[in-house]
């Protein structure tokens, strides 16, 4: 009982770990901007978004609304964002009024999380849809993101032989994705969040550096449940991969760079894995 009692507690530690990691990592990104001279009409949506996305998130998982069909929602939120508004000739977002969404950010997170094994097939076909449609887009952060968890589930439901085949064809539309103008210039408080925050406090850039760090992580305190583990592993590798991806060039920095896609979608991922509806966890 002692045992069982430990490992339910498990995934609230997780959520409650994510819970602080991101709000500290949102609260310092709004400090840098705002120490920037950005208005309070822009810094403030993002905590803003964190509380009513972490709310909505935890009632739609407490339902079991974030399920196997995320992924077939993914497929179609990803594939909206070509009939809805474009720069230059690059299509990522869903329009809603004067906020745009990174359509990908928004949907990905749930469908990693809502991977099943009895609708594998079905998650799989989505995935590589997805897949393509971002690498023609481009928006290579989300698809390395992307690449890496399909990987680690694919490599757990298919074994060595469902790894090769996903490693090949993530690095093929990889390719395909770099071999795609990307033309958008970066913006300060999005994609060079972390610069800013340096010019005005190195302390404030590396305090925010590690809390989207811990944010990242913090899927992988389910490791001790067998049946979470592997979709864990997969949620904290697209974490990241795109918190990453800065480093490797002008990609949005989430949480801490202003993006609300990121804070709603992180949230439905992490809400998704640590708090379903009718599971009795299990050590494995």
């Amino acid at each position: 009982m002692k045992l069982f009692a430990r490992t339910e507690r498990l995934p609230w530690r997780a959520l409650a770990l994510f819970a602080t990691a991101s709000l500290v990592t949102i609260a310092l990104g709004a400090v840098a901007m705002a120490q920037d001279g950005i208005g309070p009409g822009l810094w403030l949506r993002n905590p803003i978004a964190w509380l009513v996305a972490g709310a909505l998130a935890v009632f739609l998982a407490r339902r079991g609304w974030l399920a196997a069909w995320m992924a077939p929602a993914a497929l179609i939120v990803v594939a909206l964002s070509f009939i809805g508004p474009e720069q230059e000739g690059v299509h990522r977002w869903l329009g809603l009024g004067p906020i745009q969404l990174n359509a990908a950010a928004l949907a990905l997170p749930a469908a990693i999380t809502g991977f099943s094994r009895e609708r594998a097939w079905l998650a799989i076909a989505c995935f590589v849809l997805i897949a393509g449609l971002l690498a023609w887009q481009p928006d290579i952060s989300q698809l390395a993101g992307f690449a890496i968890a399909s990987f680690v589930l694919a490599a757990h439901r298919f074994g060595w032989r469902g790894a090769i085949v996903s490693l090949v064809l993530g690095a093929a539309l990889i390719a395909v994705c770099l071999s795609r103008p990307d033309p958008l210039d970066p913006v300060p408080h999005v994609e060079g969040i972390f610069f800013m925050a340096w010019d005005k406090s190195p302390i404030l850039s590396i305090a925010m550096a590690a809390g989207l760090g811990a944010t990242a992580l913090s899927p992988l305190l389910l490791w001790p449940i067998a049946e979470l583990r592997w979709k864990a592993l997969a949620l904290s590798g697209y974490f990241a991969a795109t918190a990453l991806a800065c480093l490797f060039g002008a990609y949005p920095v989430p949480l801490a760079g202003y993006g609300l896609s990121f804070v709603v979608g992180w949230w439905l991922g992490i809400a998704a894995l640590s708090v379903p509806a009718n599971r009795e966890p299990k050590l494995g």
